[in-house]
């Protein structure tokens, strides 16, 4: 655990602003390719990596060998983190992959990668009862409001499964200005990103909606991610016998770091 690469005090105050992909009215197309580039990013650079360990301490925890993945959009990094967590940590767990607002090209993708992406839809504050296992979110808990965020990690703790939700992106001045560099990443990576589609390239190097709407959300998720301060004043309320708390940063060789909140239930004995 690295507690060195966010200041100790939140620098930016959140910012709440709105962000496309929250959006209902905003069409399935462009919400695609939105989230499609963000699975493309993570994978490609494994932004993620670190946080194999925090997910397999967490699947120990529970018994459980599935992990439920919230906010999945366009797949994000579990395909990769689950060939990760068998390499790296022994474990080989179940992955469902789910959305409030699915995206179905992706779901045939993650078949072939042998994920499985459900169908209906899955809104992270109501999480229906029949989806048990290990939830992660990763770069989604920003999406919600404080007192949200709160209700998402409560109903885990009450159901008694672990939770572990990641961010890739920091509420500092130098994490927001990082944001400048958005699109040009955008043009460099979507030739990466599948499947090529002739909306794509044209929605990217012709008309460039794709990297001004993308510019615009990670500017906004920046001023919305929860400081872990505040992140441990939410689980400090949260607190419950039988159920603990850690927030902190990881780091994979190579990677920068990422900061996580975990909830788990406590082994038996201790």
């Amino acid at each position: 655990m690295n507690d060195t690469a966010t200041p100790a005090h939140p620098t930016v105050p959140r910012l709440h602003l709105f962000e496309f992909i929250d959006q209902d009215w905003f069409p399935r197309a462009l919400r695609n390719l939105s989230t499609d580039y963000l699975h493309t990013v993570s994978s490609r650079l494994g932004l993620f990596d670190g946080a194999t360990e925090v997910l397999a301490r967490g699947l120990r925890a529970s018994g459980s060998d599935e992990l439920l993945d919230l906010g999945s959009g366009g797949q994000g990094p579990l395909p990769r983190l689950k060939r990760l967590l068998a390499e790296q940590q022994g474990v080989d767990p179940r992955v469902l992959l789910s959305d409030k607002f699915p995206n179905a090209e992706a779901a045939e993708r993650a078949r072939l990668e042998g994920v499985t992406y459900l169908e209906r839809s899955v809104d992270a504050l109501k999480v229906p009862a029949d989806l048990r296992g290990m939830r992660t979110l990763f770069s989604a808990l920003h999406h919600f409001r404080p007192d949200e965020a709160r209700q998402v990690l409560a109903d885990a703790r009450d159901q008694g499964v672990p939770i572990a939700a990641f961010e890739a992106v920091r509420r500092t001045p130098a994490g927001i200005f990082s944001m400048l560099v958005v699109p040009l990443l955008v043009f460099l990576f979507t030739p990466m990103v599948r499947p090529v589609t002739a909306r794509r390239l044209l929605l990217t190097y012709v008309l460039p909606v794709s990297p001004l709407l993308i510019f615009w959300d990670g500017l906004v998720s920046a001023l919305r991610v929860h400081h872990p301060r505040e992140l441990r004043a939410m689980t400090e309320a949260l607190a419950k016998e039988g159920y603990t708390w850690e927030v902190g940063e990881v780091k994979a060789p190579g990677k920068a770091a990422i900061s996580y909140v975990l909830g788990m239930p406590t082994p038996r004995g201790r």
